[in-house]
């Protein structure tokens, strides 16, 4: 229900969800808590409506009452009534509570909050582009062979690959730009992957840095 509520909460904002991520289309900064306060007040109202559809599957029959009215028959009128006020007492109408809406909202934050805090920690455990990333590698058994010292059987190893190195990415580009007369200016400007990259680890530190401890404690157990 995101798209509904955003729907709600900025009606004339064009936007895009893709998976558990929203944005909008236009530079309007979303306000996340509450479209996330939003989300989970209209999935309350959607399951507060659940009686109806449980009452509508269980209700017997209209055409039981209209054959009891035809045929003047007062015993399956009232038999008919009876199943109907049992159906309605078994899945009474429920009403908003609000104390339950606020544990609810409070429970979507903080799910929201550990999935992003999640997502920022994989971004800044990924390598730095500027930096590169070193190779690494660990002794693997691949089997057994005689050894004539220790008169036995020992382990065979052999050094594999488990992360491959990567090269640092250049720290600058060169830009050419070109005035109204057509003459070039050729400039040196920071390398747009590092830029990008920097962006993005920004953002996840201060996802990180603003996280509750009450979710950064869930993360870690």
């Amino acid at each position: 229900m995101i798209s509904e509520a955003i729907k709600k909460l900025y009606p004339n904002t064009p936007y895009v969800v893709k998976g558990d991520e929203w944005e909008s289309l236009d530079g309007t900064v979303f306000d996340d808590i509450a479209i996330i306060n939003e989300k989970a007040k209209m999935e309350y109202l959607f399951d507060l409506e659940k009686y109806k559809e449980n009452r509508a599957r269980e209700y017997p029959p209209y055409s039981d009452y209209l054959d009891g009215v035809v045929k003047g028959d007062q015993d399956q009128i009232d038999e008919y009534v009876a199943a109907c006020q049992a159906v309605k007492e078994k899945y009474p109408k429920t009403e908003m509570d609000e104390v339950e809406l606020t544990n609810r909202q409070q429970q979507a934050l903080h799910d929201y909050q550990l999935t992003e805090y999640t997502k920022a920690q994989e971004r800044l455990a990924q390598y730095q582009v500027a930096s590169g990333r070193e190779e690494e590698t660990e002794e693997v058994v691949v089997g057994q062979e005689w050894n004539e010292e220790t008169a036995g059987m020992v382990d065979v190893t052999e050094t594999q690959i488990t992360v491959s190195a990567i090269q640092p990415v250049p720290a600058t580009v060169e830009q050419i730009t070109y005035d109204e007369d057509g003459v070039s200016t050729t400039t040196e400007i920071e390398n747009p992957v590092i830029t990008k990259d920097n962006a993005e680890r920004a953002a996840a530190q201060a996802i990180v840095d603003a996280t509750p401890q009450s979710v950064i404690d869930q993360y870690n157990s």
